[in-house]
């Protein structure tokens, strides 16, 4: 099998192409790459705690014409955000979704006329600019808002959410399984967890860290599992590189990564995560399957 054909187009907010074309992915002698149950786990730091992102796929799982279908969904981080979005925050605190009649009455007006027309003809009245920079300014307002309760609410809220889409051209290949009409197997499900710490973890925390600045710097060791060869390369490499000497004596190691400033920059780092992963995870069960004798 071409493994490229799997692979994230793109490794922004769209993670692949779409999730049939991964997870529905066949051999060439029509066996699914992914015929057992998957998934994956990224974890973010907060400023109380952490945020972790999972995602499950099982090929047993059964659905209905009525689940949400991975053919159908446009853009399904999205819609995850959406739905998480209603579960976390007040409505009070949401970015309507939809446009109003005046906001699509201005959006007409500025994307059909020209420049000069609009500066001559609508923005040199003063009252019609102020209407229209007063729309612009309650949009900014409201979507302002709702990222930053987003952003609250994922690092300070205890909670666990789970959002599942059907993978409705998985090749169905259960046999012996009795699947009633309309019903079908192969279900994705993406898990989102906010676990802050309590405040008293939090206070020794603190505590911990003001009483030992030290904490933040470390030698860094060869792991003694490693192979002689491996070390040996790796020694090799860090001399070449002029860091031998420098990583042997007290440094500061930055490694955990930290949430995002926005709401919206967590969501795109999910996606890419998301993506390289499942590619990952395809090749490596080509590469087995490949492997093993029972497929050859």
């Amino acid at each position: 099998m071409d493994i490229s054909a799997i692979l994230p187009v793109s490794m922004g907010a769209e993670s692949s192409r779409s999730l049939n074309d991964d997870f529905a992915a066949v051999t060439p002698a029509g066996d699914s790459v992914f015929s057992k149950p998957t998934g994956d786990k990224c974890v973010w730091q907060t400023e109380t705690g952490t945020v972790a992102v999972s995602f499950f796929f099982d090929p047993k799982q059964k659905f209905t014409r009525e689940n949400v279908l991975a053919s159908v969904s446009n853009d399904y981080l999205s819609e995850f955000r959406e739905q998480l979005t209603n579960h976390l925050l007040d409505a009070s605190d949401i970015a309507p979704k939809q446009k109003s009649l005046e906001e699509s009455y201005w959006d007409t007006i500025t994307t059909t006329l020209p420049k000069e027309t609009l500066a001559k003809n609508i923005f040199n009245d003063e009252a019609k600019l102020k209407t229209y920079m007063g729309l612009l300014k309650a949009n900014v307002d409201s979507s302002y808002r709702e990222e930053t309760a987003m952003r609250e609410a994922l690092c300070c809220k205890p909670f666990v959410f789970s959002y599942e889409i059907a993978i409705d051209s998985y090749p169905q290949q259960l046999r012996g399984k009795k699947m009633t009409a309309g019903e079908k197997s192969g279900v994705l499900t993406i898990i989102i967890q906010g676990c802050p710490n309590s405040p008293e973890e939090s206070k020794e925390a603190t505590a911990s860290t003001a009483a030992s600045p030290e904490t933040a710097t470390k030698k860094r060791k060869l792991s003694s599992n490693d192979s002689k060869k491996e070390e040996s390369d790796k020694e090799k490499l860090l001399g070449d590189l002029g860091l031998k000497e420098a990583l042997a004596g007290p440094h500061k190691t930055y490694s955990s990564k930290e949430f995002p400033l926005t709401a919206t920059l967590f969501f795109e780092a999910v996606g890419r995560w998301f993506g390289s992963t499942v590619a990952a995870v395809a090749s490596k069960l080509e590469k087995d399957r490949n492997r093993n004798p029972i497929y050859q």
